[in-house]
């Protein structure tokens, strides 16, 4: 049997070209009288999405969004973070024994309300116990200032890559932090959970940054900067979010003329996407939230049990959405192209969009007098109120709940429960 002969591209006749009258005819044939613009959808924050994006919506310079340069990646293209923040902190350790064990390579410990109480040093010793901190980025939720000491006096987090939320102290990097440490840690992800739009937290993330530069040495500050987002079940419009934010921060960077423009993302499933009813369900939105991170290039990506809004997760639920990232990193490889959307006419037109809105609705807070007048004038709760009112006027529909709806369900175990 002999090979086939090697088509010849040269002597084929070319495609032939196509217009939108074309496709316009095609559409309106299928839609069967119904108007064309009952294809296009809005986002929360009115972008249209659709039905059609041609290389006339295209950027004139696509930007290409890298991740950055993060610590201890050892050839992954992302973090898997464990989310560490059992009251218990004997399960806490186990749980995080276990993550690290099945494939996570990075801890997220929310200290205080919601999370661990740690009074003493022998809390956080009882929580790292034959933990190798030394192989693992940290990231602390809820630090106060007496947790700071107990972590440094701490021989086993000498010399760890350590990242402090700045929430519990506000824009402060603590004198004594060492150099390994990100010690200002801007977590916007409430104001997606609160209800704020993706603009809205995009700008809130901006006006924080803005003002953490300002009131800090811009250069300290910089090189101890990370963000933390949402991300949810719209991975289109998580993609488009993520890669905005590092496009306005990088605006911001170059404006305090900073030698260096990344900064870390950290992307966290949407508390406000999950669904006590028929929770199963919440198994897709994750994996969708967490295809969005990954495609948007987050540098950390935390996916949190599918069980979240019933109560304490059981192992079983970490274990499910430690496997999700691993699914997507491993068996899909999604993280082997550095920037997948670029170059995607829908998705680079939706980030520019998006970082526009955001930006625009960034120069509002600044003129307001910065971060601390926006949210203290009442303006912050006010833009909270019209995102929830405007979604609920909207009443999407929710697969599960109002779309699919099972009629029996098997209850998920949680931990504790009978």
């Amino acid at each position: 049997m002999t090979n086939p002969s090697p088509l010849n591209l040269d002597s084929m006749p070319p495609f032939e070209a196509k217009t939108r009258a074309d496709w316009m005819y095609i559409v309106k044939k299928g839609l069967r009288g119904a108007e064309i613009e009952s294809l296009t959808q809005t986002t929360e924050d009115g972008i249209a999405r659709g039905p059609l994006t041609t290389l006339n919506d295209r950027l004139l310079v696509p930007a290409a969004i890298m991740r950055s340069d993060v610590p201890l990646l050892a050839e992954r293209p992302w973090h898997i973070c464990a989310p560490v923040r059992d009251a218990e902190i004997a399960f806490a350790n186990q749980q995080l024994l276990e993550d690290l064990s099945g494939g996570a390579s990075a801890a997220r410990i929310t200290l205080g309300e919601g999370g661990i109480t740690v009074n003493r040093v022998a809390d956080f010793e009882r929580l790292f116990d034959q933990v190798h901190t030394d192989l693992i980025p940290i990231h602390i939720k809820g630090a106060q200032a007496e947790h700071i000491d107990m972590l440094l006096s701490l021989p086993k987090l000498r010399g760890v890559h350590i990242t402090l939320d700045a929430g519990a102290l506000p824009y402060t990097i603590p004198e004594n932090s060492p150099k390994a440490w990100r010690a200002l840690g801007l977590d916007v992800s409430a104001v997606h959970n609160s209800g704020g739009t993706d603009a809205l937290e995009l700008a809130y993330m901006a006006a924080s940054a803005a003002h953490a530069l300002r009131v800090n040495d811009p250069e300290r500050a910089g090189a101890n900067l990370s963000l933390e987002l949402a991300v949810d079940r719209d991975a289109h419009v998580t993609i488009a979010k993520v890669r905005a934010a590092r496009r306005i921060y990088a605006r911001i960077a170059a404006s305090f003329e900073l030698s260096g423009t990344q900064v870390p993302i950290h992307a966290t499933s949407s508390l406000r996407m999950m669904q006590s009813a028929d929770p199963w369900t919440n198994m897709l939105r994750l994996m969708s939230a967490g295809f969005g991170a990954v495609i948007g290039g987050a540098d950390y990506i935390t996916l949190l049990p599918f069980t979240e809004a019933l109560g304490a997760a059981t192992p079983f639920g970490y274990r499910i959405a430690r496997n999700m990232q691993l699914m997507m990193m491993e068996e899909s490889r999604l993280g082997h192209v550095e920037d997948a959307a670029h170059g995607s006419y829908f998705h680079e037109r939706l980030s520019e969009e998006l970082a526009l809105k955001a930006w625009a609705k960034f120069q509002e807070i600044e003129k307001l007098g910065g971060i601390d007048a926006y949210t203290a004038s009442g303006a912050y709760a006010d833009d909270l109120k019209t995102a929830a009112e405007s979604r609920a006027d909207k009443d999407a529909p929710i697969v599960g709940v109002t779309l699919h709806a099972a009629d029996a369900i098997r209850e998920p175990k949680l931990r504790g429960a009978s």
